[in-house]
């Protein structure tokens, strides 16, 4: 009896727990873009070291081959519980001039050091295969107001 307690006890959910080990590999979310009549993907890499790459690419919707960057970014995250904070060390973005381009033709943004970390809640949905980042609306960092990104996962 004693022991079916423990292991009752030992198994109760009680929502403080997040999963981490799920949360690491390559997630997407990929939207078709009629204007350019390509795939705009938004990509979310959690490594286990703690490093972290986002980026928005152009892909080709019928052969998937990537035509070229919107924005990279790189840097650090860290996690407690179901909060993700992340760090940027190198922020990319194509300029005014193109809608997209090589790593090359990106220029690097200035790092605001008064908005850093960014922080938000992690959540997975549909059994672990979505993962939504729901950062809080920031009026200083109006990016920050878009509407709750949700991946998909790519790898493990």
């Amino acid at each position: 009896m004693l022991l079916v307690s423990v292991l009752t006890l030992g198994c109760t959910d009680s929502g403080d727990d997040f999963n981490h080990g799920g949360l690491y590999g390559s997630w997407e979310m990929i939207h078709f873009h009629e204007d350019h009549e390509l795939d705009l993907v938004n990509s979310l890499v959690l490594n286990r070291d703690g490093s972290y790459q986002r980026s928005i690419t152009y892909r080709d919707p019928e052969t998937g081959d990537m035509v070229g960057y919107y924005h990279f970014q790189e840097g650090s995250f860290s996690l407690e519980g179901e909060t993700i904070a992340f760090e940027a060390e190198q922020d990319l973005f194509i300029g005014n001039d193109a809608a997209w381009g090589t790593m090359d033709d990106l220029i690097e943004m200035e790092i605001n050091a008064d908005s850093q970390p960014v922080i938000s809640s992690l959540e997975y949905r549909e059994n672990g295969s979505k993962l939504a980042v729901i950062t809080e609306c920031n009026d200083v960092l109006l990016s920050m107001c878009a509407p709750t990104p949700v991946y998909s996962r790519v790898t493990t």
